[in-house]
């Protein structure tokens, strides 16, 4: 079963990913807090993950580099979500693919399945 985790600052939203890709017959893990993005991700070992572009006082892309500079965690998949098109900082942080907010859970789902395939 694949594992996507969600790192999202808004709680809410992040529930709401979470049922709908369980919906969807995915495992969904929630990192309770952005600040501990790498951790969650170290300690759950996600097949993808989806991440807000802005996370509180953390931005994606610092988080990104960091990822992508871990050995361990570089071939992690992630897909970036915001409300700003951030497509070019994201994908140049490392992101694999970009949504802009709001998408259809659809497109959520196609872009995972990519991502799956590519492996």
């Amino acid at each position: 079963m694949t594992t996507v985790m969600i790192i999202e600052d808004d709680p809410q939203m992040a529930r709401m990913l979470a049922t709908l890709l369980e919906f969807e017959g995915y495992r969904a893990v929630i990192c309770p807090s952005p600040e501990r993005a790498l951790e969650c991700i170290r300690e759950a070992r996600p097949d993808i993950v989806v991440m807000d572009f802005y996370l509180g006082k953390a931005r994606a892309p610092g988080l990104l580099r960091a990822l992508r500079e871990d050995p361990d965690l570089q071939s992690v998949k992630v897909i970036v979500v915001s409300g700003d098109d951030q497509e070019t900082a994201a994908r140049a942080a490392g992101a694999d693919t970009f949504l802009l907010k709001p998408f259809p859970m659809e497109e959520l789902v196609r872009r995972i399945q990519q991502l799956r395939r590519s492996d």
